[in-house]
């Protein structure tokens, strides 16, 4: 393979390796990405309860929960497709009314953040590393950047807070 081609496979792959692990930095770091990836070492319960409890420390109320791990798993057999891609894998929506108010007043085709989602996750074969993941909030230009960034801002510290439990039990 030649440099130059090397060079151009690199080019067009950089962006995408960028975005698929962000490896626990903040927005504060700079674009990292459409998706932020923290992982942890510990049990999914009890990161998935320390995620609850760092909304209810907010006054945030969990509104849904996705059971995405169990629904791959049941149309998996239903399609006969039988690989495993998840230990257990959950998403958690919720929702501040102050800051959804203040966004949606912005810009009402903000709504495709509401409501905010937090996926708790194990991958197949390691029940040990729990990831927490969430889409960050962007647009096509600044107007909204402002409440965007406190969206943002509230959804990163609920994962560090996540993450400082899980030191704490360790």
């Amino acid at each position: 393979m030649t440099a130059l081609r090397l060079l151009l496979i690199l080019a067009l792959t950089a962006p995408l390796l960028q975005c698929a692990h962000a490896g626990g930095r903040s927005a504060e770091d700079g674009p990292v990405g459409p998706v932020v990836i923290t992982s942890v070492e510990g049990g999914f319960d009890e990161v998935w309860e320390g995620l609850e409890t760092a909304l209810s420390e907010r006054g945030l109320t969990v509104s849904s929960v996705s059971h995405v791990g169990e629904m791959l798993e049941r149309t998996g057999r239903a399609l006969g497709r039988t690989k495993r891609i998840y230990g257990r894998a959950k998403v958690m929506e919720f929702c501040s009314a102050l800051l959804s108010r203040e966004m949606l007043e912005t810009e009402p085709h903000f709504i495709v953040f509401c409501p905010y989602q937090i996926a708790v996750y194990t991958l197949a074969g390691d029940d040990r590393r729990v990831y927490l993941s969430y889409r960050r909030p962007i647009w096509k230009d600044d107007s909204g950047r402002k409440v965007l960034s406190a969206v943002e801002r509230l959804l990163q510290g609920l994962v560090n807070d996540v993450v400082e439990m899980q030191r704490e039990f360790r």
